[in-house]
Parts: structure tokens; sequence; C-alpha cells
């Protein structure tokens, strides 16, 4: 028998990988001030999944989603911020979820189905989410002030904060 290892298991850190990289990838495509945030944020989100440090997942996530905000601002079309958002926020959360399975079943653990039914979940929930804010953005009105456009970003925020308990 071996001691119990808390650290991630590896299929569990790729979705959080995948996704770090496909918010950078994204962002390169119109902003590389916005990929110099997000590049070290996904570094930190693939470090911190696979040492189970929620910390540097959280912090890395963040970078990524403030990267798109960034990217949205300085010009980058708002579908591929979204884009680029979703793909932050799924980082996140899966990362969340790998240190979770780090330490309730440890490294050696099979968790391939856990995973892959927890990442599409977050795929999907995020992308919903992406979907109806645009298309509010899309139809709504288009003399809102800059205040209203705060208060979605606050309300983003505490939704992926919601998500992460």
């Amino acid at each position: 028998m071996t001691d119990f290892d808390p650290r991630p298991p590896t299929a569990a850190v790729l979705p959080a990988a995948a996704a770090a990289a496909a918010t950078v990838l994204v962002l390169a495509t119109g902003s590389t001030t916005a990929v110099a945030v997000a590049a070290p944020g996904a570094v930190g989100v693939v470090y911190g999944a696979h040492t189970g440090t929620r910390r540097f997942v959280t912090v890395g996530a963040a970078a990524g989603f403030a990267a798109a905000v960034l990217a949205a601002v300085q010009g980058l079309p708002v579908a591929t911020a979204l884009v680029a958002g979703v793909a932050a926020l799924v980082a996140y959360d899966t990362g969340e979820h790998a240190v979770t399975l780090g330490v309730d079943v440890g490294t050696h653990a099979p968790v391939g189905q856990s995973v892959l039914v927890h990442a599409t979940g977050s795929v999907v929930v995020a992308t919903l989410a992406a979907g109806l804010g645009y298309v509010a953005y899309a139809v709504g009105p288009s003399n809102l002030p800059v205040t209203g456009l705060l208060a979605l970003l606050l309300a983003a925020v505490l939704l992926a904060y919601a998500l992460g308990d």
C-alpha cells in the first residue's frame, strides 16, 4: 500500500490546461497586450491545477478573464472576447475541480468520467451564459452608460465565485 498523495490526477489537470491555452490563443488573434496578461495567467492555472494550489488557479484564471476584458476594450470583436472569457471561466472551474479531486481522491484515482462530465458541464453553462449575454448586447439598447457594463462585469465575477463554492 502506498501513502495518499493529494496532488490532482493528471487527467484532471488537462481540461484546465486546454482552457487556459485556448484563452491565450483566442486573444492572440487580436491583442498582444492581452496575451501578455493572459499568458502568465495560463501558466498560473496549469501550475496551480498540477500542484493543487487554489491560489494560482484563481489568480491565473482572473488574469485570463481580465485579459479578455482588456482585449474587448482595445477593439477585439465582442464575440471573440466572449470566447476568451468563456475559456478563462472554464479554466478556473476545471482547475478548481482538479484541486478538489486531488484532495478528495488523490493522484492515483481513476477520475476520467468525473473530469469529462464536469468539464462538459462547465463548457455548456459558461457558453450559455455568454450566449445570453451576447444576445442581450446585440438586441439591447446601445446607449447604456458604462456603469451598466461594470455591473455586468461584477455579475460575471460573482457568478464565477458562486461556481467555485
